[in-house]
């Protein structure tokens, strides 16, 4: 079974990824492709600094290695870290924020960068060059690389508004850990996920929305997993 965990950042998604391969380590965890470009060498910028060759990286790593699964290994079960759809959000956050076609100056935000080593967009107006063409342009690569029909189910963590429930920022180094930032990519992943997707391209594969803490989370995806499994 090839299942992604897709969301925002600093909600949860690694932790269940995690807690659910202790559970079953019969699934291998595929890291967030971040993570795994990171190690390669690769220079990734966020928030409004990310450009069309940065998430056109992440995208094409994650349609790569869902599809690989499939074709190659395709008795493996795999827990991925997000989805080849995660990077549309982020790329309309760019844009917004960082976009010579964004919103108003006076309603753009600017993100802190943690990382000492990535600070070189810190003074230009335009600190990306994602545009409204590209994203539409990264929907198409995505749709057309039939990627999404490699997964067997993809679980959405969304935020919740409460506070008991939804994790706190995380300072992992490397992402900033503003909160207008999370809940900014959070709406968008929401409007993905509810309107967009099912207007462009109908889900052939399982969709879920897990909330509630560590615990409540882990047993949410057995239970649809062992669902889904009943129809294998």
């Amino acid at each position: 079974m090839r299942i992604a965990i897709t969301g925002t950042h600093s909600v949860g998604k690694s932790t269940l990824v995690r807690d659910f391969h202790a559970a079953h380590p019969e699934f291998q965890i595929e890291d967030e492709p971040y993570r795994q470009l990171a190690a390669q060498g690769e220079r990734i910028h966020f928030a409004e600094r990310a450009s069309q060759r940065c998430n056109t990286l992440m995208t094409r790593h994650a349609i790569d290695r869902i599809k690989l699964m499939r074709e190659l290994r395709p008795d493996i079960d795999v827990i991925c870290d997000r989805s080849c759809l995660d990077f549309i959000p982020y790329s309309e956050y760019a844009l917004a924020m960082g976009g010579e076609e964004g919103v108003a100056e006076n309603l753009r935000r600017r993100t802190v960068e943690v990382r000492a080593d990535m600070q070189e967009k810190a003074d230009l107006k335009f600190t990306s060059d994602i545009t409204a063409a590209y994203i539409d342009e990264l929907w198409t690569a995505v749709i057309d690389s039939e990627a999404l029909d490699s997964y067997d189910l993809i679980v959405f963590v969304p935020l919740t508004g409460d506070p008991a429930i939804d994790p706190v920022t995380e300072d992992d180094g490397i992402r900033s850990v503003e909160t207008f930032y999370r809940n900014w990519i959070d709406r968008a992943f929401k409007r993905l996920y509810r309107d967009e997707l099912p207007r462009r391209a109908p889900l052939t594969c399982g969709f879920a929305e897990i909330v509630g803490d560590r615990q409540d989370r882990v047993r949410a995806l057995e239970e649809i997993v062992d669902e889904a499994q009943k129809f294998k």
